[in-house]
């Protein structure tokens, strides 16, 4: 990805919401990092959100019965969030999550929404169609319903309309350009290599790679693997 890509003006332009269905253990970051690649008037971006914190707590089974999430930060790695010096040296800061947005260019360099993916919560890939991202506002919509904060839930245009106060926003400078000093500070690895925010670092080939061609030409969910 070249940082200062001649579609970065659109880019930041174009507002990116985050937003969760319930409450999970984490505080979002102030940024949004991107990268993108643009074939003629496709261009695909590759959004990776920071969360301070990634633990099986929240309004879930785990939590409703305690024990389940008290046995799952035994063995899960975030456990070590009671040594967080230990943590962060092993498996980098925070939890970092992803998703690739397809959008078409317009004339007057504005994005047009057309498709996206993310991972659920078994980390499979997830096809979002333009009405799970776009909301009435014109704005991006990426949604979670799981405390591991993937974002690949449907439904994020329709939550965007409806509720407004639980979404974090970003435009402008609150969006960043990737660069190499940033991935490996936070450990998320390259395109050849991705460790976090695995759909952001998915290649742009259409039809994309692991996804049939004809999910991505109806635009109905699918969860497929890569």
């Amino acid at each position: 990805m070249a940082e200062n890509a001649p579609e970065s003006a659109g880019i930041v332009a174009q507002p990116v919401c985050v937003g969760a269905r319930s409450w999970s253990a984490g505080a979002l970051g102030d940024t949004v990092l991107y990268r993108s690649e643009q074939v003629g008037r496709k261009l695909e971006v590759g959004y990776f959100v920071y969360w301070s914190e990634e633990r099986p707590w929240g309004q879930n089974f785990f939590s409703y019965t305690a024990l389940p999430a008290l046995a799952m930060d035994a063995v899960y790695s975030h456990f070590l969030y009671v040594f967080p010096g230990l943590k962060d040296a092993l498996y980098g800061p925070g939890d970092v999550e992803g998703a690739m947005v397809e959008y078409e260019v317009r004339d007057d360099g504005s994005l047009a929404v057309l498709r996206g993916v993310a991972d659920d919560a078994s980390h499979r890939q997830v096809l979002l169609s333009r009405a799970d991202l776009l909301d009435s506002k014109g704005r991006v919509v990426l949604l979670t319903d799981v405390w591991s904060h993937q974002l690949g839930s449907h439904g994020g245009g329709v939550f965007g309309d409806t509720r407004n106060k639980d979404l974090k926003c970003y435009r402008g400078s609150a969006l960043q350009p990737m660069n190499e000093r940033i991935a490996r500070v936070f450990r998320l690895g390259s395109e050849r290599d991705p460790h976090r925010g695995n759909p952001a670092w998915i290649d742009p080939v259409l039809p994309r790679q692991g996804v049939p061609a004809e999910q991505l030409a109806t635009g109905k969910p699918a969860a497929v693997r890569q």
